[in-house]
């Protein structure tokens, strides 16, 4: 039975990549004449894709988790491809504007899959993977609660802004450590985009709670209770929390995002992350019109974990 499922979703998996496929054919077909040949490709495309849409629509919680990778793979495949152009000429921008790399690598944390595991060990009567519990935690033996996972970013700061003071969050329009173009692409979120290949890599989705620091994620667990709870789902690119609030200045702008985060992991859907994601499109369209109309110019020094979680007392669910 088991199998079964797994050739039925590796069938739905395949398919769905052959939408952009006949929506392409259809086109060069238009673009040659043949009327005859387009039409028949655009209708099994378009009866193709309401099929999977009505499928993705009934789908809920971890049921829609499990296949999520179905259109968000694919879409973000087509997104890479056509923001390319984008990312080059950024990065080219980012090299003339200051020395370094124009991509920035950094560990995160991902999904925690050992409680779907452990379940299912539960239910078979078998023990759980040594292998998969060993996947969570780094060759110091620090359990984060999550996969590591090394995430792609456009560089928008210098090259050595952590050399001195080391992880700290950034305090946003003000920080002293982002550069001209930096402060463009981290307004309007374009830093972002290389994190498509995270998605296409399995690491991420598209649409998620944001994937933390395994610093950050030790010490907010120490004075936000249960905040590894976001952990059990794909982190994003984009989320619930993004849409509805900026970047994090104290432990209080945490607690408020891991209850949207909360909000979202008991929520999951497809039509969900749709509002998500045309929420984000808009948004980004204000932060850019927001970024080209003014620019912060008084400088803010960014604070390191240890002295904003000095000044806030342990916070509760």
């Amino acid at each position: 039975m088991q199998s079964l499922k797994i050739i039925a979703n590796g069938m739905r998996f395949l398919a769905f990549w052959a939408i952009p496929g006949f929506y392409l054919l259809g086109a060069s077909a238009v673009v040659s004449g043949q009327w005859e040949n387009s039409l028949g490709l655009l209708l099994a495309a378009t009866a193709l894709l309401i099929v999977y849409v009505i499928w993705l629509l009934r789908l809920k919680g971890e049921r829609y988790i499990k296949v999520k990778a179905f259109w968000e793979r694919p879409l973000a495949l087509l997104m890479l491809l056509f923001s390319f152009p984008l990312l080059l000429l950024t990065g080219l921008l980012i090299k003339l504007e200051s020395p370094g790399p124009a991509l920035y690598f950094q560990e995160r944390i991902g999904m925690n899959s050992r409680r779907r595991e452990r379940r299912c060990c539960s239910a078979s009567g078998n023990p759980p993977p040594l292998r998969s519990e060993r996947r969570h935690v780094d060759r110091r033996g620090r359990d984060f609660g999550g996969r590591p996972f090394i995430i792609c970013k456009l560089r928008s700061m210098t090259a050595d802004a952590e050399c001195c003071i080391g992880a700290a969050w950034s305090s946003g329009d003000n920080d002293p450590r982002v550069t001209k173009i930096g402060y463009y692409i981290r307004k309007t979120h374009l830093d972002e985009l290389p994190q498509l290949c995270n998605v296409l890599r399995g690491d991420m989705s598209l649409i998620g709670p944001r994937p933390e620091r395994p610093d950050f994620i030790t010490q907010l667990s120490t004075v936000v209770d249960g905040y590894r709870d976001r952990l059990v789902v794909p982190p994003g690119i984009t989320g619930l929390s993004q849409v509805r609030k900026e970047q994090d200045q104290s432990v209080d702008d945490v607690v408020e995002k891991l209850r949207n985060d909360r909000e979202y992991i008991d929520n999951v859907c497809f039509s969900l992350d749709v509002k998500i994601a045309l929420n984000t499109v808009l948004l980004m369209g204000n932060l850019f019109w927001s970024a080209v109309r003014r620019r912060t110019i008084e400088k803010i020094e960014p604070k390191t974990p240890d002295i904003i979680f000095a000044d806030n007392p342990r916070s509760d669910r």
